[in-house]
């Protein structure tokens, strides 16, 4: 079994990353009425939330093909990680425990993401650290 690249595994992530948050975005945005009904946050704050996600994933997916893929997986993982939190902190604001596990698991999602960011900048350096041996 072949190994994945850290430049394969990075460009993958990115690029799914971006498609998540293009729907994730998109969905908020467009339900944000119905969310606001069973999430404690302005209908407003949701709407302007779907589309900061929107614009993320177009920039997310431009610096997958035109920032060096170190710089770009460090970018998005410390996005990530910041989004976890404040997706998990939101879930407190939640009417019913399945609004919380739900919200929750948003927040595992989008932390998967920052972990699979890692991966691929361990590879890429440890790619870094045997051409230089070479």
């Amino acid at each position: 079994m072949t190994r994945m690249t850290g430049q394969t595994l990075g460009l993958g992530s990115l690029r799914l990353d971006a498609a998540y948050c293009l729907i994730l975005g998109v969905a908020v945005a467009a339900a944000a009425g119905k969310i606001a009904g069973v999430i404690a946050l302005p209908e407003s704050l949701l709407f302007a939330t779907g589309g900061i996600v929107v614009v993320w994933a177009g920039l997310v997916f431009w610096m997958a093909g035109r920032v060096p893929m170190k710089i770009a997986l460090r970018v998005v993982m410390g996005v990530n990680i910041v989004a976890t939190a404040l997706i998990a902190a939101a879930s407190v604001t939640a009417a019913s425990w399945f609004v919380v596990a739900v919200v929750l698991a948003i927040a595992i999602e989008v932390g998967l993401f920052a972990v699979s960011q890692a991966v691929a900048i361990r590879r890429l350096a440890a790619t870094d650290a045997g051409s230089r041996l070479a």
